[in-house]
């Protein structure tokens, strides 16, 4: 329940409301369920205000402060909020009336968006960077690949079930059966999705601060079914169930450690004696370390993989200001660049007098 003088203070409009976060800098506002629709919130100091369950229902939030404020299933349809800023502790997933997106929420009503504050804390290493989010998915694709063969070697073995296969190295081969394979692919498997999983974190990291159509553009279609945004709902399933399949195709090893017939069988000690019986050195307690390290990597790549299925934002009014400023930079550079010319056939001219 929302508090009456807090109400009352935010009454008074923004200024005064602004001017008593500034002296009383350690309350937390509770605005929690406040009927606020159509309410002048322009440039207002929300941080750190709870706004769960709020009615913003076009209400003016043009420039106001929202780092760090409670909007949990807060209404917010209609609302405007160009040039309004969010942070990391924002909390806004649930909130109504909005489109989510990595970035920010957007409303469709008035087209604004309210985005993640440009500075980022300064013991961090991310900021409005697209071509560092490209890198981060570029070496994050390309190690996934090499997995993903690897789980294709091993499928062939299911398939085509070869005694043995070579692999080269740079100095010769090496022969494998199918159980040596599969366990040193699993360790292979391993260390590559942690390095996947860490470049693709700081890539998602990293788009919650980008704030212009170039970028969402950019990142939103980056060619990688893992991170790229589908936007029409009716690929959306399909997509789903194919990032599920390329986010945990290790599963597949675990076919060559499980006694199959005796587990369709119900025959439980037949499955554990086989699997203490299998001759990888260690396996008995290698094997459920390295598989439940995999699941968990790739448990985390694919809920990353579903951080990327919301929409990179952006504002509109704020991109139409930025395209009047380089408007005028580029009339002003073309003026410069007219009265060098004359300026030069000036000097050319006294020079041949």
């Amino acid at each position: 329940m929302a508090s009456k003088e807090h109400f009352s203070l935010l009454l008074e409009g923004a200024a005064s409301w602004n001017l008593w976060r500034r002296e009383h800098g350690s309350v937390q506002p509770d605005l929690a369920g406040a009927d606020l629709q159509g309410f002048d919130l322009r440039d207002a100091d929300l941080s750190g205000a709870r706004l769960s369950g709020a009615i913003l229902r076009n209400a003016d939030l043009s420039g106001a402060d929202l780092r760090g404020a409670d909007l949990g299933d807060a209404d917010l349809a209609g609302a405007r909020l160009s040039k309004s800023t969010i942070d990391i502790n924002t909390r806004y997933d649930s909130l109504r009336g909005c489109d989510i997106g990595v970035n920010g929420f957007y409303s469709a009503d008035t087209d604004s968006a309210a985005l993640m504050r440009l500075d980022p804390p300064g013991n961090s290493m991310h900021g409005a960077n697209a071509e560092a989010v490209i890198e981060s998915l570029k070496h994050a694709r390309k190690l996934h690949t090499f997995s993903m063969i690897l789980a294709g070697i091993g499928l062939l073995f299911i398939v085509i079930r070869p005694k043995s296969i070579t692999l080269p190295y740079l100095a010769g081969s090496f022969k494998f059966d199918d159980l040596s394979y599969a366990f040193l692919a699993a360790l292979l498997s391993t260390g590559l999705l942690s390095l996947v999983a860490t470049f693709i974190e700081s890539a998602l990291q990293g788009a919650r601060y980008l704030n212009d159509r170039r970028s969402a553009m950019t990142v939103g279609y980056f060619p990688w079914l893992l991170s790229k945004y589908e936007q029409e709902p009716s690929v959306r399933r399909e997509s789903k169930i194919l990032r599920f399949f390329l986010s945990f195709h290790p599963l597949v090893y675990l076919y060559f450690f499980v006694k199959w017939d005796a587990l369709f069988l119900g025959d439980w000690a037949g499955v554990i004696t086989h699997y203490q019986q299998l001759p990888v050195i260690l396996g008995e307690w290698l094997l459920p370390i390295f598989y439940a390290m995999l699941l968990r990597l790739c448990l985390r790549i694919f809920r990353f993989s579903e951080g990327f299925q919301k929409p990179i934002l952006f504002d509109t009014a704020t991109e139409r200001e930025r395209r009047t400023d380089m408007e005028r930079l580029a009339h002003a550079v073309e003026a410069q660049a007219s009265e060098i010319a004359a300026l030069t056939a000036l000097l050319r001219r006294e020079k041949e007098l």
